[in-house]
């Protein structure tokens, strides 16, 4: 009785772990290295908040589709540099006179959202510093 109790905890945790690993390869397809918002103001006319992603080590195949920051969803740019790409999201609060601004209030948490051979993922963003607001005249 007791073998089979062992085996069926070791089962369990086998079980455990490899969806555990499953789980943690779909985001070893990049790393976080830095991740910051800033607001800014344009002439006291415009304001919004810049979200900025510093990826290293980024799969090829990973394509981001769009940013969730404070319930905001929006779409992202993507700029590589080097070893690193900088993915961008920028939620411009109120009518915009630098362009035609849209956007969608989706209530997610903050997350990045990402396409992967043919399949949707999210990773969520954790630890967000907040940079100076810019004041643009």
């Amino acid at each position: 009785m007791k073998q089979i109790k062992i085996i069926t905890v070791l089962i369990i945790f086998l079980s455990t772990a490899g969806c555990a690993t499953f789980f943690n390869s779909e985001h070893e397809l990049f790393q976080v290295h830095d991740i910051y918002y800033q607001s800014w103001v344009i002439k006291n006319l415009e304001k919004g908040t810049d979200v900025v992603i510093d990826f290293r080590n980024l799969d090829e195949a990973v394509e981001f589709t769009s940013l969730v920051f404070r319930g905001i969803e929006v779409d992202v740019s993507v700029q590589p540099a080097g070893k690193k790409t900088i993915v961008k999201g920028v939620i411009n609060t109120g009518p915009s006179i630098i362009e035609n601004y849209e956007y969608k209030v989706s209530g997610y948490e903050d997350m990045i959202k990402y396409r992967y051979l043919g399949k949707e993922f999210a990773y969520p963003l954790k630890n967000v510093k907040r940079e100076s607001t810019r004041f643009i005249e």
